[in-house]
C-alpha cells in the first residue's frame, strides 16, 4: 500500500554519518538525564493517556473534543488523511514539499495532484491556485507552514484565504505545523494560541514537540480538527494501533511539563544564526528563501540540475551534510538548517562553501 518515502530512505543513510549536519529541521535532542525524566513505577499511571489528550487540548488551546494524542507528526499526518479519505479521493498538496504528504496519501489510494508554491512569489501560499488546482474528487488541501522546505510563514490571512478556497470546493485544509511555533515557540502558560486549527472550521492541523523543542524520541503527537474528523481520526488510530502506549503518554506529559525550558533552550541555540547563514547565502552569490522565522531555508544553486549526487559527495569528501532539494521537488536547490553549535555552524559553513566551489568549476 505505501511506496517508499525516498527522503527518509535518504536520510536514514545518511543523517547522524558526517560531523557536520546542516541537515538536520530541528532542534537537538534533549538528553532525558537533562529533563529529570521520571522513574519507571511512575509510568504505570493509567490516567496517563486522558492526561495526555488534555495536555494537548491545553497546549493548542484548543476543546478536548477537538484534539488527539498521536505518535509524532508523520503519525498525525496518517490519521489525518484516514480521517478525511477514502480510496479513489483526491489531495491536493503544495509544491516544493515535504515527501510524506504525498506517499500518505498515494499509500491510501488517493490520487494526489500538485499547486505551486512558486519562488518568483517568495513561496507565498496562493488560494487562487488552490482553487484552480481543486477537482470535484479534491477531499483535502496540504500545506505545511512554516513551508517544508523554504521555512517561509504562511500569514494567517493566506491561510484562511487557502481554507475558504478548499472549502468551496467541499474539501479541508490540512496544515502540517510542526516549524509553526518558531520563533515566539509558547506563552508564559506554555501554550501555543497560533494553530492554524483557529484559523477556519475546516482547518486540521498536525504538530508535534519534535522540532521546535527537541523531543523527538518521546513521539509527543497530535491531530487537531472538527470534532467528527478527530472521531474518525481516533477510529483509526483504534483499528490500527488499538491504543498508544502508556509509556508514550507518560513521555509526552513530562515533556509538556518542561515546555518552558525547552523554549528557552531552543532560542538559545538559535540566537543569531539565521543572521550568519544569510550572510554566507550572500557571500556565496546564491539564492535562497530568506525566512523570517524558524531553522532552515532552501538555498538553491542556479543552473545546476539535480543535486543530489554532489550532496552526497561534498558529505563524503568535506564531512557536511545539507538536505537534497530532490526529495521535495526542488532538484537544483538544498534545504540548509543551523540548529548546530555556532563554532560548528561556522566550520560546517566553510566547508560547505568549498564543496560548492568544486562544483560550480567543474564545466
Amino acid at each position: 500500500m505505501f511506496p517508499p518515502t525516498r527522503y527518509l530512505r535518504w536520510a536514514r543513510r545518511l543523517y547522524g554519518q558526517v560531523r557536520f549536519d546542516l541537515a538536520s529541521s530541528g532542534i537537538p535532542t534533549a538528553p532525558w538525564a537533562e529533563l529529570g525524566f521520571p522513574a519507571p513505577a511512575q509510568l504505570d499511571d493509567p490516567t496517563g493517556y486522558e492526561r495526555l489528550h488534555d495536555a494537548v487540548a491545553a497546549h493548542n488551546a484548543v476543546g478536548r473534543d477537538e484534539a488527539l494524542p498521536a505518535l509524532g507528526t508523520t503519525h498525525a499526518l496518517w490519521l489525518a488523511y484516514a480521517a478525511l479519505t477514502s480510496p479513489g479521493d483526491e489531495a491536493l498538496v503544495e509544491e516544493p514539499a515535504y515527501e510524506p504528504l504525498v506517499r500518505i496519501a498515494e499509500g491510501m489510494g488517493v490520487g494526489v495532484a500538485r499547486f505551486a508554491r512558486d519562488a518568483r512569489d517568495g513561496f507565498g501560499l496562493d488560494p487562487d491556485r488552490i482553487a484552480r488546482a481543486m477537482t470535484a474528487r479534491t477531499r483535502v488541501v496540504c500545506v505545511s507552514n512554516l513551508h517544508n522546505p523554504s521555512g517561509v510563514r504562511a500569514p494567517d490571512d493566506a491561510l484562511r484565504d487557502a481554507a475558504r478556497a478548499a472549502e468551496r470546493g467541499g474539501a479541508h485544509l490540512l496544515v502540517d505545523e510542526v516549524y509553526a511555533p518558531f520563533d515566539a515557540l509558547v506563552d508564559d502558560r506554555g501554550v501555543f494560541d497560533r494553530s492554524a486549527r483557529r484559523a477556519a472550521p475546516n482547518v486540521v492541523a498536525v504538530s508535534s514537540l519534535t522540532k521546535c523543542y527537541g523531543v523527538g524520541p518521546a513521539r509527543a503527537g497530535w491531530l487537531l480538527g472538527p470534532r467528527d474528523v478527530v472521531a474518525r481520526a481516533e477510529d483509526a488510530l483504534v483499528a490500527s494501533a488499538g491504543a498508544l502506549p502508556l509509556v508514550h503518554a507518560h513521555a509526552a506529559l513530562h515533556a509538556f511539563g518542561c515546555i518552558g525550558a525547552l523554549a528557552r533552550r531552543a532560542r538559545g541555540m538559535l540566537a543569531g544564526k539565521r543572521a550568519r547563514v544569510a550572510a554566507w547565502v550572500q557571500q556565496q552569490g546564491l539564492a535562497w528563501s530568506a525566512p523570517a522565522e524558524g531553522l532552515f531555508g532552501l538555498v538553491t544553486v542556479p543552473g545546476a540540475g539535480d543535486l543530489t549526487d554532489d550532496i552526497e559527495a561534498i558529505a563524503r569528501e568535506r564531512e557536511v551534510l545539507v538536505a537534497a532539494g530532490a526529495f521535495f521537488g526542488a532538484p537544483s536547490a538544498f534545504r540548509l538548517a543551523w540548529s548546530s553549535p555556532a563554532d560548528v555552524l561556522d566550520e560546517a559553513l566553510a566547508r560547505l562553501a568549498e564543496g560548492l566551489s568544486r562544483l560550480r568549476s567543474v564545466p
